[in-house]
């Protein structure tokens, strides 16, 4: 004789902000992982491009020595010194470059001499890329994380909060920038300015589903 068992409606668990700061802390951890992979993807590719160009110069010299006769038997001993140095002048030039005009390089036309520039800052430019790369590094204190799964509590709840709510709930100027920072960086959160120029901030589509802050979907019989 079949026995039939009564289902019992699923116990829905709801998160509280201490585990959400360990899945968050946990996040942050997969996203600087990435950041180190690709930081040294970048620099792996810059050391090659400049081995690369180091033997097309040293071919150059070689082939003036033997078109135009010069009295030389070979690459001079001191040019990698003589390299260096000026690898390391286009790395400063570059530097410079990107601090003074950050934004030619986006323009739709571009004159010869910006064209030139950018081909000749190729190389310097791609190992300035690996710092670019690092500088997405986030880390954030016990008490930041605890402050941000706050945040996110209060994001799944308004669905939306003022960008000046945020100091009501983050005392700390600094910490509240370092969390809005690492949460949007790592595509957690949005900000977006509204017609009166009113900043918010609302939850990312996108973000991992391990940080949906609505009521967990897993449901335990």
């Amino acid at each position: 004789m079949a026995v039939f068992r009564r289902k019992e409606p699923p116990k829905m668990r709801v998160r509280t902000p201490a585990g959400t700061a360990k899945i968050l802390r946990a996040h942050l951890a997969q996203h600087n992982r990435r950041v180190l992979a690709l930081a040294a993807a970048t620099l792996i590719a810059a050391l090659a491009a400049w081995a690369l160009l180091y033997i097309v110069c040293c071919w150059m010299i070689v082939m003036a020595i033997a078109i135009f006769d010069l009295p030389l038997h070979g690459v001079p001993r001191h040019f990698l010194l003589v390299y260096v140095v000026a690898a390391l002048c286009g790395i400063g030039v570059a530097w410079i470059d990107q601090r003074v005009a950050p934004t030619t390089r986006l323009a739709d036309k571009k004159t010869p001499w910006e064209i030139f520039m950018e081909f000749l800052l190729a190389v310097p430019n791609m190992t300035l890329a690996v710092g670019g790369t690092l500088s997405a590094w986030q880390s954030l204190s016990h008490a930041e994380l605890l402050g941000a799964a706050e945040l996110l509590h209060r994001l799944s709840e308004e669905k939306r909060v003022p960008m000046s709510g945020v100091r009501l709930q983050i005392q700390d100027p600094e910490a509240a920038v370092r969390i809005l920072f690492a949460l949007q960086m790592t595509q957690v959160i949005d900000a977006y300015r509204e017609p009166n120029n009113e900043f918010w901030l609302r939850l990312n589509a996108l973000r991992p589903s391990s940080l949906r802050m609505v009521r967990e979907d897993t449901a335990h019989a």
